[in-house]
């Protein structure tokens, strides 16, 4: 590992002997590093410097926890990366850190050349997303309807219909199923919009936690509730002047959705503990991979709600239904994952058998499922002036196609509901993968964010992955 360029870290650990381990161990890779050790003096640290771009905070400290400097440092800069340690690890904790807007967690005690890699790799974050920023209004042209790949009749009509609803401020409901580009589309009807000079803010209604939802939405008051330290603007509020993209919007409760109907309809939105509405000046985008309107009939989806959303539909059609896109999407995905140093885009050839078998697989993953094979296939071939794809790299669709029906055939025959389904799934999950979460994530094609989430549901804990399945689950598409 090379030397880092004196990036600012900032500490927080109350015993001596391990606090001189993590400064000396930084401090000999190259980083420059602040020690705070205790709530109180970190705050002040705080408040005397610029915010790090990194933090590493001990969970317990002798006046308080490391959670409250978490939200004290999310408060100044969101965009720092955050890894919490504690040497009494559990699922509950972990939990609460990921909710909290942690990055990582480590547990200790660890070897050094953990931490050099969880903090390595929280750097790297921190600078994408400083990137990001930087760049946000140039990627304006990343979203341009003509860079949206497609030869097929029913995406060409659904980009004439984009080209005209960005340039009004009416809300738009995405329709279409997981890995369609549903969130592209939004970020291109943001970008194309006379609001493209403001904050474009994406939410997964189903990503969060319910009970943290309205918080995360609108915001709150310090006091508002047990924890409320501190004003926290809600994504509605950064939202102004811009758009906001509400995703998996059929998965709000009942009392979330009639929150946001007078949202929508009075165009303001006061704070958890707040007593002055505000006035909201944002676009209103949203999306969803169910039938709303069966759901408005069986109700579980308010009507009055359906329609104010509903204004100007848009349906994304599955990949299976724009097979014609196949071989031109491949080809940018290649290029998208060639070695851009290079400076060369490397041409491609598709075996026409192999062509046909990409075009009949129904690929239930969708795009993001095309992508992750292009991603598979160019780690596993040396990148040359021409990448050829042959029939035997197909052969991985076919395979994971008939797991998934051997999974589905003992889910039949051994549960009698889909939250038991569930259940039984995430813990063969968890025994495949052994305890690891992120291996877990990826045999169930969920984020690791939902898998901590569904094991709180379930009441599982570390116990449930003490030791390897023998019953294999559905690994992931490529």
């Amino acid at each position: 590992m090379g030397l880092a360029q004196n990036e600012p870290v900032f500490v927080t650990e109350d015993d001596p002997q391990i606090a001189k381990i993590i400064v000396d161990a930084l401090t000999g890779q190259g980083y420059s590093v602040t020690l705070a050790r205790s709530v109180t003096e970190a705050c002040r640290l705080l408040d005397e410097q610029p915010p790090p771009q990194l933090a590493l905070l001990d969970v317990q400290l002798p006046d308080g926890d490391g959670l409250t400097i978490l939200k004290e440092i999310k408060q100044r800069s969101p965009a720092v990366c955050v890894i919490m340690m504690s040497a009494h690890a559990s699922i509950q904790l972990a939990i609460q850190c990921i909710k909290s807007d942690a990055y990582d967690f480590i547990e200790k005690p660890f070897k050094l050349h953990q931490l050099f890699s969880k903090v390595s790799d929280g750097l790297r974050q921190h600078a994408l997303a400083r990137k990001v920023s930087s760049f946000d209004k140039e990627l304006g042209e990343t979203y341009k309807f003509k860079t949206m790949i497609s030869d097929s009749t029913a995406m060409k009509k659904n980009m004439l219909a984009l080209e005209v609803v960005s340039q009004k401020n009416i809300n738009v409901l995405i329709t279409g199923e997981s890995g369609t580009g549903k969130e592209l589309t939004a970020r291109a009807i943001h970008h194309n919009s006379l609001r493209k000079e403001g904050p474009f803010i994406a939410v997964n209604c189903m990503a969060i936690p319910e009970q943290l939802l309205e918080s995360e939405l609108f915001g709150y008051e310090k006091g508002a509730f047990t924890g409320a330290q501190a004003r926290r603007i809600g994504k509605f509020e950064q939202a102004q002047t811009g758009t906001i993209f509400l995703d998996e919007i059929g998965d709000l409760s009942a009392d979330l959705q009639g929150k946001l109907l007078r949202v929508i309809q009075e165009r303001e939105v006061e704070r958890v503990g707040g007593s002055e509405p505000i006035v909201l000046d944002v676009r209103f985008i949203f999306a969803t991979n169910k039938d709303l309107s069966q759901l408005v009939r069986q109700g579980k989806f308010r009507e009055d709600l359906f329609f104010r959303i509903n204004v100007f539909p848009i349906r994304l059609p599955p990949l299976r239904e724009r097979s014609e896109d196949i071989e031109t999407l491949l080809a940018y995905f290649v290029c998208q994952f060639s070695d851009s140093e290079k400076g060369t885009v490397p041409r491609v050839e598709i075996e026409p058998a192999a062509l046909e078998k990409l075009k009949s697989y129904g690929w239930p993953g969708n795009i993001r499922e095309l992508e992750n094979f292009v991603e598979r296939l160019m780690a596993i071939k040396p990148e040359t002036a021409c990448i050829r794809v042959t029939e035997k790299d197909t052969r991985v669709l076919e395979s994971s196609s008939s797991e998934s029906a051997d999974a589905g055939i003992w889910m039949q025959s051994n549960v009698q509901s889909m939250e038991e389904a569930e259940k039984v799934m995430l813990e063969r999950a968890l025994k495949q993968a052994e305890g690891n979460l992120s291996k877990a994530a990826k045999i169930l094609k969920i984020s690791r964010q939902t898998i901590y989430r569904k094991m709180e549901k379930y009441l599982l804990t570390k116990d449930t992955a003490s030791k390897p399945s023998s019953e294999p689950l559905a690994k992931t598409t490529p």
